[in-house]
C-alpha cells in the first residue's frame, strides 16, 4: 500500500480529508503559538479568547472527536467538521 495512503485508510479518510484535517489543527495551533509568544513578551497584550487554552483545547477535542468518530477503514463519507 502507498506510504501516502496507508494511514488514511486506517483512519477512514482520503488523503485531501487527512490535508485539511492536519493543516486546520496546524493553523489553529500557530495562531495560538504566536498569540502566547506575543504575550508572554508583552503582558499588556490580551490573548484573544478564540485562542486562549479553553478555547484550543474545546477545539482540539471537537476535531478529535471528529477523527475518532470515522468509521474505518475505507470510510466514504464526507467531510464534515462542526465548530
Amino acid at each position: 500500500m502507498n506510504i501516502f495512503t496507508y494511514h488514511t485508510y486506517k483512519q477512514g479518510i482520503t488523503y485531501i480529508q487527512h490535508w485539511v484535517f492536519a493543516m486546520r489543527i496546524a493553523k489553529r495551533l500557530f495562531h495560538s503559538v504566536i498569540a502566547f509568544t506575543l504575550h508572554a513578551v508583552f503582558p499588556f497584550i490580551d490573548i484573544n479568547r478564540e485562542l486562549d487554552l479553553e478555547a484550543t483545547a474545546r477545539f482540539l477535542n471537537i476535531q478529535n472527536d471528529w477523527i475518532e468518530n470515522m468509521e474505518k477503514p475505507g470510510n466514504t463519507s464526507l467531510y464534515v467538521q462542526h465548530n
